[in-house]
This record gives structure tokens, sequence and C-alpha cells, in this order.
């Protein structure tokens, strides 16, 4: 069975008045309408919700599956309860039936319809609970992205949307405590009439935030993995009868740089050929290469020099550097041909190609913009300086 303050069907009980000669109205009118005027200029937080249900549908798909975007569909749901509740229309009501001053015998609400009031407002403050940890929770995912720079820039925005309204909720919580706290002393001064409004085993809160626990709301909703762990080095370090603690640190420290320097003698020990071994090699070395040479005049070295047959150059190779040359552009014929030759030699990593230095997509960006020339319309040393210009800004500035 669900809790009163839980149930949405819930139906306020009927007005009716008992008389009082004696009653401090004009407290319980104070609290009333200070609950009003708070629940009256929430406008923005309607509009960060608002705001909250366009980034649920620009985000479903990439972040369909996070963690911290399901925390965030649960604080638009509680967001969209909240604007469901009427808070602000029960308390009017009951505004309504608390009578002026003048009068000498005042008609008071009765007890049951305090009783809903109360009950409206535990609802309330249990949204703004609600609202204040999923959005702590939300934000520890979006803001380890941010840190880790994955999708940062689609990050920022529902973080700092969860931060405004993070703020708002807390606000009104402690509004809502406050609330409650205020108008529950007046409850044991009216009057039922009638059948009685909460169930015969249900006794409400005496203080509200004792049964919210607002005391331990900064470690709710906290995940365990994103919080740093002290370590404590008392059980590693011992101290002495004089509380020398720094010297024992010291001496701590001394400990771990020995047992490092000496595992390091141990490696390098196992690595490192014996001495012995060494000399008998390299004797050995020397033995097989002994070779003494033949000794050669400066002369000879010349001669040998001049006898050598001269250095061979592909003539194919300067041909086609020749040939293939933005400055051989002459129409576009010329033009398509280059391209071409120049999207085959890149294809293959051949050294003729001119544009290896670009990327795929400076190139592609390049003979674009070379293939949408009209070349009929140019004239022959139009298009050259076109040409020249148009490979200086793509080609050669990237170099």
């Amino acid at each position: 069975m669900l809790e009163p303050w839980n149930n949405k069907s819930l139906l306020p009980p009927p007005i009716n008045t008992t008389p009082f000669k004696n009653f401090d109205i004009k407290k319980l009118r104070s609290v009333c309408n200070a609950v009003i005027h708070v629940l009256s200029k929430q406008s923005p937080l309607h509009k960060e919700s608002a705001i909250f249900s366009r980034f649920l549908y620009k985000f479903d798909k990439k972040f369909r599956n996070d963690i911290g975007y399901r925390y965030f569909k649960k604080v638009n749901s509680t967001l969209r309860k909240y604007l469901r509740l009427t808070l602000i229309k029960d308390v009017q009501n009951f505004i309504n039936v608390l009578p002026d001053n003048t009068e000498t015998i005042l008609h008071i609400p009765t007890k049951q319809m305090l009783e809903y009031v109360l009950l409206r407002i535990m609802a309330f403050s249990k949204l703004m609970l609600r609202i204040t940890t999923g959005s702590k929770q939300a934000a520890v995912f979006y803001l380890d992205r941010i840190k880790r720079g994955e999708s940062h820039w689609m990050c920022l925005m529902p973080y700092a949307l969860l931060s405004r309204v993070w703020s708002m909720a807390f606000v009104l919580l402690q509004h809502s405590c406050n609330w409650y706290n205020q108008l529950y002393p007046v409850l044991s001064q009216l009057e039922y009439k009638g059948l009685k409004f909460l169930p015969e085993n249900y006794v409400l809160p005496p203080n509200l935030e004792d049964w919210i626990d607002m005391k331990n709301l900064s470690n709710v909703g906290r995940f365990e993995w994103s919080q740093k762990l002290n370590t404590s080095f008392t059980s590693l370090i011992d101290v002495d009868d004089e509380e020398e603690l720094c010297e024992n640190i010291l001496k701590f420290v001394d400990k771990i740089n020995k047992k490092n320097t000496e595992d390091l003698e141990q490696e390098t020990q196992l690595l490192l050929p014996k001495n012995d071994s060494f000399v008998n090699v390299s004797s050995n070395i020397r033995k097989q290469n002994d070779d003494q040479g033949e000794a050669i005049s400066r002369d000879s070295f010349k001669k040998i020099m001049k006898n050598l047959p001269p250095v061979l150059v592909n003539p194919t190779v300067d041909k086609v550097r020749r040939e293939h040359s933005i400055e051989n552009i002459r129409d576009g014929d010329s033009l398509n041909e280059f391209v071409c030759n120049e999207e085959t030699y890149r294809n293959t990593s051949d050294e003729k190609s001119l544009t290896s230095h670009l990327s795929f997509m400076q190139w592609q960006a390049l003979k674009n913009i070379l293939l949408k020339l009209d070349c009929a319309l140019m004239n022959k040393k139009k298009l050259e300086m076109k040409i020249k210009k148009i490979w200086k800004e793509k080609c050669l500035e990237y170099i």
C-alpha cells in the first residue's frame, strides 16, 4: 500500500471549519503566503525543464546506452511530475478558507485540511530530493566525459543544465523543509471534524529535515568509485615513543630506495657478461679478422675516380616530371589529364606525385576546385594565372 504522500489518487478532504476564539491566524497566513510567493516565481525552473526535454530528443540516438543519460532521463521524468503537482493550488484553497482578523469568532480550517497540505509539501520535498540526487549522479558521468575529452562539446551543455537544475531544486528543498516545520506545530492546535483523513497507523513526521535526512544530503547520490580514497600511512610507518614522525618517514623512504637499487643491481648482473668471457671473445675476434691490409699511393685513388663511368640518370623520370607539372596546363583537356595522372600517382604512392604531402580531404578539395574551373570561357593566360593561384593556396602553402 502506498503512503499517503506518494498516492496520486489521494483526494482532498471536504472543506470545513471549526470555531476558535483565540488563534494566531496571522502566522498561519504568512507561512501560506510565503509558499505561494516562492512557488509562483519558478519560471526559470520551468524553462530549464523545457530545455531538458529538448536535450533528450537531441541526444537520444548518441547517448541512449550511456548510464549518465539514463540518470538524465530520470531527472527529466521527476521534473515532469513536479510540473503536474498542484501544491500552489492546494495552498491557495487552504488560504481562501482562512478568516479575517476582524472577526470575533474565527472559523479555522479543520485538521484534515492542514494534514492534506502537509502531505503535498512532503511530496514536493521528495521530488526536489530526487532531482538533486539524480542531477548529481548524472553530472558525475558527464564531467568524466569532459575530463577525458570524449564528446566534450556535447557534454558541456547537459552538465551546465544539470548544475542549474540542481541549485534550484536544492533551494526549493530547503524552502519545503522550512514550510513544513512552521506548519506542523499549528496541527496540534486544530481539531478534527468528521472522519479522519489519514490512516490509523500513519503518523506525520514532526521534522521534515530529519525525515529527508538533510544532514547527510551531501553523501546521497555519490558513487564510491568516483570519490578519491585517502591512503593512511600509519600502518606502514612506525612511531617511536618520542613521536619523531619525520625521521621515521625518511627512514621508510630510504628502505624503499635501497630495495630498488638492490633489484636493479641483480638485473644488471644477470644481463651483463663476465669480464673473462668478454676478453676471450674479443681476442678470438682479433685473431680471426687480423688483416694488415696493403699500402697504396694517393695518386692511385685519383686514377680510379677518373676511370669510373658517368652517373646514369633515368631519362623517363625526368621526362615525366617535366610533363607532369602545373605549368604544362593550357586548356581543359590538359587540366583533366593532369588531375587524372595525379590521382593515379597518389593511389600508387609514386614519387612523381606532386601532392603527396596533402591529406585525402585536402587533395579532394584541391581537385574539386580545379575541375570546377570553366576553361572554355577563359583565355590561356587567365587560366594559367588562376591555376597557379589555386595551386599556391591549396598545395604549396601546406608544405
